[in-house]
């Protein structure tokens, strides 16, 4: 089972190095000179300051260009990001950093703003470990942040949480036309979507292009799937009582699960967490092997049974590299508990009965168009017997696991 685990890690780190990532875009340099190119697509998570690129696809010589040299770089039909000198509020976003100060804490930063609309208000996005910032600009307005700061003030003897939306009040000093009312800027909250629908109806988008440019720029993907499967499974006890290094052998278990999964809306959906509660089963019989004593020398030995049911419930991150738009590889890793979990040894000696622990997981898979998958999983050592201290049961398992998406 080792060196199953030891051949998934390599072959993930073999798919890693193979994945083409670099995909047709362009950048403009700070002197005007526009270049087309390939450039790596990681679908950034926090703002870059930097990327990779490639002249031709075919290129194995991989350049790099930062955000002292370029003023915009895009990725075709994907994004743009652009170049600006900005003053962005860093007041933290994390609750216990909170000050009692409503204004913002002004620091001039060399940035790339992602774009989210582009017209006659323009929005873009910024974001890094810390803060999340959105900012906008108009033919008469220079571009500016959209001011939103959370802090604490002094309510009734105790500190509460306030909201400073001032960007209420910029967007409706600036930011205004027919098609938008003072409604809209009331109830409008801080959030990517909201302010994309707001931007997007000021520049006259139609209704149905709007529910688009919102779905198109929110790729978080659920996939519901049945996971029937078999597994090699193997059991052995050790302690005292008769019980010495007592294996139940290896035997093929059936397994049948519903897993969900949340494909995450960046990174170009390559990360996803997953949870598959699964039904499993293992019973075997062993016509010697659990001793009681000696007689004459000669050691007195006894049959056995070992059961093992679970409702198993893994849960954990998984990796897709895309080989095609249709054809993917994943690993994942991730933790296991048991539900309901109950292993019990029947003997003549002594029956042992207690619950289970749980156990990690390492699997290595391949995916067709979100609708079917086959899956090796790896699971470590499961104490079957935490219950009592003179006595240690190993469960293991290497599971083939088949997925089909429902909906």
């Amino acid at each position: 089972m080792k060196k199953l685990l030891l051949l998934a890690i390599l072959l993930s780190y073999s798919f890693i190095n193979a994945q083409i990532s670099f995909e047709k875009g362009y950048f403009i340099t700070t002197n005007g000179i526009q270049t087309a190119c390939f450039i790596k697509n990681i679908d950034w998570n926090y703002n870059p300051t930097d990327f990779k690129y490639k002249i031709n696809s075919e290129d194995t010589d991989t350049k790099t260009e930062t955000i002292t040299n370029v003023q915009e770089f895009g990725i075709e039909n994907h994004t743009t990001y652009k170049r600006a000198k900005v003053n962005i509020d860093t007041s933290s976003d994390v609750l216990e950093s909170f000050s009692t100060d409503k204004n913002p804490i002004w620091k001039e930063q060399l940035v790339f703003l992602k774009v989210l609309v582009k017209g006659d208000a323009s929005l873009y996005y910024y974001a890094n470990n810390d803060i999340t910032r959105f900012f906008y600009e108009t033919a008469e307005r220079p571009l500016e942040q959209l001011v939103r700061k959370e802090y604490l003030a002094q309510l009734d003897n105790s500190k509460a949480t306030v909201e400073n939306n001032y960007f209420r009040q910029q967007l409706f000093n600036n930011v205004k036309t027919n098609n938008t009312t003072e409604n809209d800027v009331k109830n409008l909250s801080y959030k990517k979507d909201a302010l994309m629908k707001y931007f997007l109806k000021h520049n006259n988008v139609s209704s149905s292009d709007i529910e688009k440019t919102i779905t198109s720029a929110n790729k978080s993907i659920y996939l519901m799937k049945i996971t029937p499967g078999i597994g090699f499974s193997s059991i052995s006890v050790d302690g005292s009582y008769g019980y010495n290094n007592v294996d139940y052998g290896q035997k093929v278990t059936f397994k049948i699960g519903l897993e969900g999964e949340f494909i995450l809306p960046f990174n170009k959906n390559k990360w996803s967490l997953f949870i598959n509660p699964t039904y499993q089963q293992y019973e075997n019989k062993k016509e010697s092997g659990v001793t009681s004593g000696t007689n004459n020398g000669v050691k007195t030995e006894f049959p056995s049974e070992a059961k093992y049911t679970a409702i198993q419930v893994p849960f954990g991150v998984r990796y897709y590299f895309f080989l095609s738009n249709n054809s993917k590889i994943f690993t994942n890793a991730g933790y296991a508990f048991d539900v309901s979990g109950k292993f019990k040894i029947t003997s003549q000696p002594t029956t042992l009965e207690s619950s289970t622990s749980g156990n990690f997981l390492f699997g290595l898979g391949y995916n067709f168009k979100n609708k079917l998958s086959a899956e090796i999983r790896v699971n470590t050592r499961k104490e079957v017997l935490n219950a009592y201290n003179s006595f240690s049961g190993s469960y293991q398992s290497l599971d083939f696991i088949l997925g089909y998406t429902i909906f």
